[in-house]
């Protein structure tokens, strides 16, 4: 889905909803039912927004607060705080350096070789594009863009978790400070989740700023533990999972193909498969899988070595060596399925053609020129030549791909005609193997990319939260820090409100433009 269709299906949904909540609250008869109904449940409806209200979360809240411990962990939270707002601050410096840099102003970016295929370079082809994605430690995310949508559940789902912990650290150092919680709420907003605390704001000015540091540094607290909790259930996945699922060097297998994979068919690839081997190169997890599909890519195409003899008998002789428009057309007009055209060199300068059978032809040896083949003297009529398929354009490869279909019967091959990049398209493929059937083959993989948004998204509310800049955490918890080291000094109420100022405008600046130039570089690229 294009991203201007995605935004136009976002649109059509609210519009549809408004209309129809307009629709009944309007109506003389259920207006005042729905009224009824959205009151009692605390449910607020405006423009691109829905709100929940309750108060129910109150006393267990109370009861979590009283425990005495808490101090110690807030108190770890402040200073946790303390160091991030400085290293946030330097990175959000950094990032946005490099998003300047990398906009290319000054430089002229050279046009992209017609070789490759659109989308992707010769690096490109990894899980998850860790390369390109973790060296970015800060980025504007859009859905369609540089997220794709079917990662879209997994990227709300841990939105959603990380503000719920992140406004529950708020309520629960609220209340063990003796600060009123009026309520928690959650929201969405167009389609980002969210949630948030309403703190009775009499009682959170009165406090003193070591208490009011515990309370606004609880949120970012939390996401950080959250962000090491996901980092350390990554690392220890296969160990959780290894009762169930087999990890090892015998492949990886397919979780998901596509609807309209062109890999796909009866004699094609099929969900469940263990792709052992591409080509010559072996494939042993998820690493080497994407290795084996750049290989494919950037590697010139094999060719088989095929006798004269065998020449002969294999070639389609109607058709064989024909030419049409200039162009090799050695297979004729309607050219059997099986088969392609091929070519060889018989000397420096003669090229010949010949049609024959794909699957046959990948059986031989494979070489990369007649050398590789023995001698190649057709007079002599001994040994042979070297074929190479006739692919077209330099990005079709003629791919055998051999799998694994089923445990008790031996390994059988796939052959392809077409992009080496179809592989990493169309297909989902895992290195955990079920140790049973009726366990999921998609678990392990869903597993890992819930835990590695949550991961990120956490991570990113603990760095970007606690910048001192406008509407974020870190406009009153730097407030609280001045507080905190100079006192409630009459005397120095000036002095802290111009650093205040100052502070917080170069911070809400640096956010800005870190947004902006994130934002041109994801649509400008």
């Amino acid at each position: 889905m294009l991203p201007t269709t995605f935004l136009a299906v976002i649109l059509a949904c609210w519009s549809i909803f408004h209309l129809l909540h307009n629709f009944v609250t309007g109506n003389e008869y259920l207006g005042p039912i729905c009224d009824r109904f959205l009151k009692k449940r605390s449910i607020f409806v405006t423009p691109f927004q829905v709100r929940y209200f309750t108060k129910k979360l109150n006393r267990y809240l109370a009861h979590f607060g009283r425990w005495r411990k808490l101090k110690v962990w807030f108190d770890a939270g402040i200073l946790f705080a303390a160091l991030a707002m400085l290293s946030s601050t330097i990175l959000l410096i950094h990032t946005l350096v490099k998003s300047f840099l990398d906009l290319n102003i000054f430089t002229t970016t050279p046009a992209v070789p017609s070789s490759q295929t659109p989308g992707f370079s010769t690096n490109i082809l990894s899980p998850y594009n860790i390369t390109t994605m973790y060296m970015q430690v800060l980025t504007v995310i859009v859905p369609g863009v540089n997220l794709p949508l079917n990662d879209l559940s997994y990227l709300l789902t841990a939105i959603l978790l990380s503000g719920i912990l992140h406004e529950l650290g708020h309520a629960v150092a609220a209340t063990r400070e003796g600060i009123e919680v009026n309520g928690f709420g959650i929201f969405l907003f167009v389609i980002y989740p969210g949630a948030y605390v309403d703190l009775n704001s009499t009682d959170l000015n009165r406090a003193n700023a070591r208490k009011q540091l515990r309370v606004y540094c609880a949120g970012v607290w939390h996401n950080f533990i959250l962000c090491l909790i996901a980092c350390v259930l990554i690392f220890s996945l296969p160990f959780m999972l290894a009762p169930f699922y087999s990890q090892g060097g015998e492949g990886v297998i397919v979780t998901y193909q596509a609807q309209n994979s062109p890999l796909q068919g009866s004699s094609g690839i099929m969900v469940g498969d263990v792709v052992q081997h591409i080509g010559n190169c072996h494939v042993q997890e998820s690493k080497t899988w994407f290795k084996c599909v750049n290989e494919s890519r950037t590697l010139p195409q094999m060719g088989s070595c095929i006798k004269w003899n065998e020449l002969e008998k294999l070639t389609l002789k109607s058709s064989a060596g024909t030419l049409s428009d200039g162009h090799p057309d050695c297979c004729g007009v309607n050219p059997p399925p099986t088969h392609l055209c091929y070519h060889y060199k018989v000397s420096q300068k003669k090229q010949m053609f010949a049609c024959l059978p794909g699957r046959t032809m990948m059986s031989f040896k494979d070489c990369t020129n007649n050398v590789d083949c023995g001698r190649h003297d057709q007079a002599v009529g001994v040994e042979g030549i070297c074929a190479f398929p006739l692919l077209g354009d330099t990005t079709t490869r003629f791919m055998r791909l051999k799998i694994l279909r089923y445990p008790n019967l031996p390994a059988q091959h796939v052959l392809y005609l077409g992009e080496p990049a179809d592989l990493v398209r169309f297909l989902t493929i895992s290195e955990y193997r079920p140790r049973w059937w009726w366990l999921p083959l998609r678990l392990p993989a869903v597993l890992l990319k819930f835990l590695q948004y949550m991961f990120s998204m956490s991570g990113a509310l603990a760095v970007l939260n606690i910048v001192p800049c406008y509407a974020l955490d870190g406009q009153w918890a730097f407030k609280s820090f001045l507080d905190f080291f100079y006192g409630r000094h009459p005397d120095l109420d000036n002095f802290k409100e111009r650093v205040s100022t100052v502070v917080l405008c170069c911070g809400t600046l640096l956010v800005t433009l870190n947004v902006i130039f994130g934002f041109l570089n994801v649509f400008i690229k």
